[in-house]
């Protein structure tokens, strides 16, 4: 998420079963096993134990953007059941542009209340979320502030996260806005590797008043070290600008741990 939490099962659906292995196709049988129709309880890369509160953050950079986000998410019947849940979204981004020999520079601050409602099914979820979105743009050039644009709109969101087989994960997050008709979207999938985080392939578009950007590349998601789960990614970037170069994200989740064999 960020784009797409996952989170954990109740104790009562743990699977703590170990398939022998059989021959040459131990390998790769699991990646297309789909007998196993409910996550692991204690499966942390798909978010350990249930909580109703989690913290985002993260930093987003290529040759010509640095970014940082942040947010929380709450959820009062927890994060493992369907239910209302409440997102609120802070980032700031700061873009060059050069023409010749002029340079000029853009903050981007934006911020959005959203309430929604989780839905799970199994191995799929998807959350919907819908409210208020805010933007301030500051323009400078010369290293002077110019002018200032503020704005408010309405911001969607739905995120999506499939396990279709014990190994094999699907990641799909879109989100929209009535400020200047913005949007972005991303899809990943992802391959349970050590049993400690997810590695694949990202592709991801995105539209606003500044520029229209497409990025493809690769992710690491769900490395998680005690209550905290990080996840990188890199690849190229092309704007309708004609630039083009690498892109790289950092982000991390915070739940804090809870006892397994007791409730929220």
């Amino acid at each position: 998420m960020v784009c797409g939490s996952a989170v954990g099962q109740d104790i009562a659906d743990a699977d703590f079963s170990v398939e022998p292995a059989s021959g040459s196709s131990s390998f790769w049988s699991p990646l297309f096993d789909t007998r196993i129709k409910e996550r692991r309880a204690f499966d942390f890369l798909s978010g350990g134990m249930p909580d109703r509160l989690m913290y985002f953050g993260g930093v987003d950079a290529s040759h010509w953007s640095l970014g940082a986000y942040g947010g929380l998410q709450w959820a009062p019947a927890g994060l493992n059941k369907d239910g209302f849940i409440l997102r609120f979204f802070l980032s700031e981004n700061l873009e060059r542009y050069t023409t010749g020999t002029r340079s000029d520079y853009t903050q981007i601050s934006r911020a959005a209340i959203l309430p929604g409602y989780l839905m799970r099914s199994g191995n799929l979820e998807i959350q919907l979320l819908a409210g208020l979105d805010m933007e301030a743009d500051y323009f400078y050039h010369d290293q002077r502030r110019s002018r200032l644009r503020a704005m408010l709109g309405a911001r969607g969101t739905m995120d999506v996260w499939w396990e279709p087989t014990r190994e094999l994960m699907l990641q799909y997050a879109i989100s929209g806005t009535t400020i200047d008709t913005g949007y972005t979207t991303r899809i990943a999938a992802g391959w349970r590797l050590f049993d400690l985080f997810w590695i694949g392939p990202e592709a991801a578009l995105s539209n606003d008043y500044f520029s229209q950007q497409t990025r493809i590349g690769g992710h690491l998601t769900g490395l998680r070290t005690g209550p905290y789960e990080w996840s990188f990614a890199a690849g190229h970037v092309r704007d309708n600008f004609e630039r083009q170069g690498v892109y790289a994200r950092f982000g991390i989740v915070m739940r804090p741990p809870r006892a397994p064999f007791f409730e929220n």
